[in-house]
C-alpha cells in the first residue's frame, strides 16, 4: 500500500491548553463554591439573629395592635354608644321644645320684674294707672314681651341643635385615634413578618447562587476542552479520510499490476459482504464485496479475518491497523465483478 509524503499534524499543545483550560476553570469554579460556602457558613447566624428579632418585632406589634382594639372595644366604644345616645337626644324635637318653653318661662320671668319696676317708676312721677299714658306703655311693654319670648324660644332651639351636633362630633371622634393605631401595628407587624420570612432565607439564597456561579465556571472550562478535543477530532478525521481517498486511489494499480504486495482484505473495510461459495481445498469462504472508500466498484476474494486463522503467514496487519492479505501465496488473486 502507499504512504502519505505528509505527516499527520501534531494536536498535543492543543489538547494540552484544552485539558489546562479546563482545569483552570475547574479549581476557579471550585473557589467559588468554597467561598460561598464560607459566607454561608458566616452569615446564617447573623441572619438568623436578624430573623428572630424580626418575628420578635411582629409578635410584639400584633399584640399591641390587639390591646389597641380591645382598649378602644371595652372602654371607649361604650363611651361613645352613651354620647351618642345623649347628642340625639339633645338633637331631638322635644328637647328642643322643652328648651324653649324653659326660655319664655324665663322671659317672662324677667319681663313681670322689669314691669314691677316700671309701674313703681310711672306711681313715683304721678303717673294715674288707669290713664291712657301709663296704658300705652303697659302695651309697649306686652309687644317687648312678646318679642323677646320668641326670640329666646328661637335661640334655645338654634342653641339646643347646635349642642347635639357638638356632642355628635365628640361622640364620632372620641377613641379615633385607637383604631388607627391598631391598624398601624398590625401593618407594623405585618412587615415585619414579611421580612423575618425574607431574612430567612436569604442566606441559603447566596449560597446557591454561588453555587450556579460555580457551577457555570466549572462548566464554561469543560466546554472549552470540549471544544479543543473536538477541533482535534475534526482535523484528525480529515486526515483519516484525506489518507483512505489517497490509497483508494492507488489501489487499482496495486491490484492491477499483478505485484506481489499485500491487499487490504480487513472485514471493516469492506460493506454489501455476501458469500458466495466456499474454497474447500483452502477451507476459505469466497465473498463479494464493496470497499468503503471505493463504492462504485465490486470485488471478488476473501477476508483477512478467516484468512488468518488457517494461514497466519498470508496475512499482515498494517501501521493503520487494518489487516491485509497475501493473494499470491494462497493462489488467488482479487478479481473485480460487476457491480
Amino acid at each position: 500500500m502507499g504512504k502519505s509524503s505528509s505527516e499527520a499534524p501534531d494536536y498535543t499543545s492543543l489538547a494540552s491548553a484544552s485539558e489546562k483550560s479546563a482545569l483552570l476553570s475547574y479549581e476557579l469554579g471550585m473557589e467559588q463554591v468554597e467561598l460561598s460556602r464560607s459566607q454561608y457558613e458566616e452569615l446564617k447566624p447573623l441572619y438568623e439573629q436578624i430573623t428572630a428579632s424580626l418575628v420578635d418585632t411582629q409578635n410584639q406589634t400584633n399584640k399591641q395592635g390587639t390591646d389597641y382594639y380591645n382598649y378602644w372595644k371595652n372602654s371607649y366604644q361604650p363611651v361613645e354608644q352613651r354620647l351618642l345616645a345623649q347628642a340625639e337626644s339633645f338633637n331631638s324635637d322635644a328637647y328642643k321644645e322643652e328648651q324653649a318653653r324653659q326660655a319664655a318661662v324665663d322671659a317672662a320671668k324677667a319681663y313681670a320684674v322689669t314691669q314691677q319696676a316700671n309701674n313703681r317708676s310711672m306711681a313715683a312721677m304721678g303717673v294715674n294707672p288707669n290713664s291712657g299714658r301709663f296704658a300705652g306703655q303697659r302695651n309697649q311693654s306686652t309687644l317687648a314681651l312678646a318679642a323677646q319670648r320668641a326670640n329666646a324660644m328661637t335661640n334655645a332651639r338654634s342653641q339646643a341643635e347646635s349642642t347635639g351636633y357638638a356632642r355628635l362630633l365628640d361622640a364620632t371622634s372620641l377613641g379615633r385615634g385607637l383604631t388607627g393605631a391598631s391598624t398601624g401595628a398590625y401593618s407594623v407587624a405585618i412587615n415585619a413578618g414579611n421580612s423575618a420570612g425574607a431574612n430567612a432565607s436569604t442566606a441559603g439564597n447566596n449560597y446557591m447562587a454561588g453555587l450556579s456561579s460555580g457551577a457555570s465556571t466549572i462548566q464554561a472550562g469543560q466546554s472549552l476542552q470540549m471544544s479543543g478535543l473536538s477541533s482535534i477530532l475534526n482535523s484528525q478525521t480529515s486526515v483519516y479520510n484525506n489518507s483512505v481517498s489517497s490509497n483508494a486511489d492507488m489501489w487499482g494499480t496495486i491490484v492491477g499490476a499483478g505485484l506481489g504486495a499485500a491487499t487490504k482484505s480487513d472485514r471493516r473495510l469492506k460493506t454489501q459482504i455476501r458469500l458466495v461459495g466456499f474454497l474447500a481445498h483452502l477451507g476459505l469462504g469466497l465473498y463479494t464485496f464493496v470497499y468503503r472508500f471505493d463504492p462504485r466498484r465490486r470485488w471478488l476474494g476473501v477476508m483477512a479475518d478467516e484468512v488468518a486463522k488457517r494461514f497466519p503467514e498470508a496475512v499482515v496487519t498494517l501501521p493503520s491497523g487494518y489487516q491485509a492479505v497475501y493473494y499470491d501465496q494462497l493462489g488467488l488473486e482479487l478479481t473485480e465483478v460487476p457491480a
